[in-house]
């Protein structure tokens, strides 16, 4: 599979940015992209036998770790240590259309779609577990990456997408991707892929389109008045060594330095300091 990126950066040049820019302009992207890589390895380790202890068990979703709450979001970092064709699709489409959603949506509302998705293919995914009384756990990023798929399908229906040798629209790409997941679902057979996941992701960015909202708004108010009242804070502290500052001056005028007690002696060094870091 292949992808065509039609929105290009006009300031990054023929190249495009350096990866340290990358990593700082989408760091939720590259935050799922590098931890799920690292959280692979630990999974294919742990499978030859060099480290004692699973990851993918703390961190995948299942029947038992569910009223945890966590796995609901983290189970898109762990993937199948015995497939790096599963980790390698899922970190393709996620490097391609996430750090091109981020930019443009913003870190909230991307979040808000990514996990979004993920967490509404868990779901479905979680209930057909309960139903058949089935084990198993649930990895992969494959949920919310099919919410951004989805979203882009109804963003741009008619962009391109290179879909193996054939250029497809998005909107095409679209219905054969829910036909591969419905199929062995309408035929009742179990291949050990998500199936249900996927559709419920698809479901989310094909709604979210629609109804945006930004699950983390709260977060950045919460941010903005914090610095707020920082920025507030500081302020009253300048006024109020201002003010000490003309008194200690008044009082030295009238009395002299030695009548200063230690106190003030301590302040005006303490001032003295800043002033000359401020000049540097």
């Amino acid at each position: 599979m292949g992808w065509r990126n039609e929105w290009n950066d006009g300031d990054a040049g023929p190249r495009g940015p350096g990866w340290r820019a990358t990593l700082a302009a989408t760091p939720i992207t590259s935050a799922v992209f590098l931890g799920a890589i690292f959280v692979w390895l630990l999974g294919t380790l742990h499978a030859a036998g060099a480290v004692p202890f699973s990851v993918n068990r703390w961190l995948w979703l299942s029947l038992d770790n569910a009223p945890f709450v966590y796995p609901f979001f983290t189970h898109v970092l762990p993937h199948d240590p015995t497939s790096l064709f599963h980790l390698v699709f899922n970190m393709l489409g996620l490097w391609f259309f996430g750090r091109e959603l981020e930019m443009r949506l913003g870190r909230g509302s991307f979040a808000t779609l990514f996990f979004g998705a993920a967490l509404c293919g868990a779901i479905a995914h979680l209930v057909v577990m309960a139903v058949r009384r089935e084990p198993t756990g649930l990895v992969g990023a494959s949920g919310g990456l099919m919410g951004l798929l989805f979203f882009m399908a109804r963003e741009t229906p008619d962009r391109p997408f290179l879909f193996y040798f054939f250029r497809v629209p998005f909107k095409v790409l679209a219905i054969l991707l829910v036909a591969f997941d419905l199929h062995p679902l309408l035929l009742g057979r179990k291949d050990g892929v998500a199936h249900l996941c996927h559709l419920g992701g698809a479901a989310f960015g094909f709604t979210w389109f629609r109804w945006r909202f930004d699950a983390l708004s709260w977060w950045a108010a919460l941010r903005d008045q914090s610095r707020a009242a920082k920025a507030e804070r500081l302020s009253d502290r300048e006024r109020d060594d201002d003010a000490e500052m003309d008194r200690l001056l008044a009082k030295i005028h009238a009395e002299g330095m030695p009548s200063l007690t230690q106190r003030e002696r301590s302040f005006l060094q303490q001032r003295s300091e800043s002033a000359k870091r401020g000049r540097r």
